[in-house]
């Protein structure tokens, strides 16, 4: 097994794996999954436990831990299960006891959520500065500064509406984000941190919504009937343009894959990342603007 300390914070174990195909768990929890580890191969026949994780991280919310009768050793977590030998499981657990120490940047530094207004629900800030965002906004500025990171300058106006972002990276390695005269500057050790700020908070944000939905007996009348909204006032925007139909479609399917029961957290993220960049990319402009909005409507709780 392996164990690796992502660049959010968060531990990845796997086995002949990498990326997504892997149990993730909170930096803070490694040391209780550990203890899980040593009582399974301490116990010789017969034992199974779970582990509920403090987050969703990674999509699940438990690991389980069982040893068969023939003594097969397994940990499951995150859609994954691995077989595991006595000394493997003993290895594991000491590799997660011996973390080395990580400061890791808080989100909350350079994102901030807050309790939406007029679709603002995310705050970027740095130096004394901050640019208020909403949740297509700040999709669009992540992955503007993920293009530019590979880049020796860089610069992006992101026009939505009547209104400009601007994304700027200049030769000296210093970044900029701009709207209506308002500047935050971020440097090259910064800029990290930041995109995992974007990444969480946006993940945050949508989560509130999903969970909002609820897991009860109704819970599928709710997703529905927000579907149904978002069909109806997407068709209402796209009016009778003569390709409504196919894109009301394409709105639709990949808002079910961002709420829908099925999807892990990871995957809804992406999802609503490339529903804001197809828009912005394959719409006419005088559609953006009110789509942005309906999809802020529909995504963030409070809205």
């Amino acid at each position: 097994m392996y164990v690796k300390i992502r660049k959010d914070g968060a531990v990845g174990i796997g086995k002949g794996t990498e990326g997504r195909a892997e149990i993730t768990l909170g930096y803070g929890e490694a040391h209780m999954i550990a203890a899980a580890l040593e009582k399974l191969a301490q116990t010789a026949r017969n034992y199974k436990q779970t582990y509920k994780k403090t987050t969703d991280v990674g999509g699940g919310n438990r690991i389980d831990f069982e040893r068969d009768e023939d003594g097969t050793i397994t940990v499951s977590g995150d859609g994954q299960t691995y077989f595991l030998t006595e000394s493997e499981v003993r290895e594991l657990a000491d590799m997660l006891n011996n973390l080395p120490p990580v400061e890791v940047t808080p989100p909350s530094k350079y994102v901030q959520k807050i309790a939406p207004v007029a679709g603002v629900c995310l705050v970027v800030k740095n130096g004394g500065k901050s640019l208020s965002l909403t949740l297509p906004e700040a999709a669009l500025i992540r992955t503007s500064i993920q293009n530019s990171v590979d880049s020796r300058f860089f610069l992006e106006p992101i026009v939505i509406g009547k209104k400009k972002l601007g994304v700027t990276r200049s030769s000296d390695l210093k970044w900029m984000l701009n709207y209506d005269g308002n500047d935050v500057k971020f440097t090259a050790y910064e800029i990290e941190a930041l995109m995992v700020g974007l990444h969480n908070g946006l993940l945050d944000v949508l989560m509130d919504m999903v969970k909002s939905l609820g897991s009860d007996d109704i819970a599928d009348i709710r997703l529905k009937s927000q579907i149904q909204r978002i069909e109806q006032d997407s068709a209402g925007i796209l009016g009778e343009h003569k390709k409504a139909k196919g894109r009301v479609r394409n709105i639709v399917k990949r808002s079910r894959k961002i709420l829908g029961t099925v999807e892990d957290a990871e995957s809804r993220l992406e999802e609503f990342v490339k529903l804001c960049r197809h828009v912005q990319a394959k719409y006419e402009p005088q559609f953006v603007k009110p789509l942005f909005d309906l999809i802020g409507r529909t995504f963030v709780t409070g809205s």
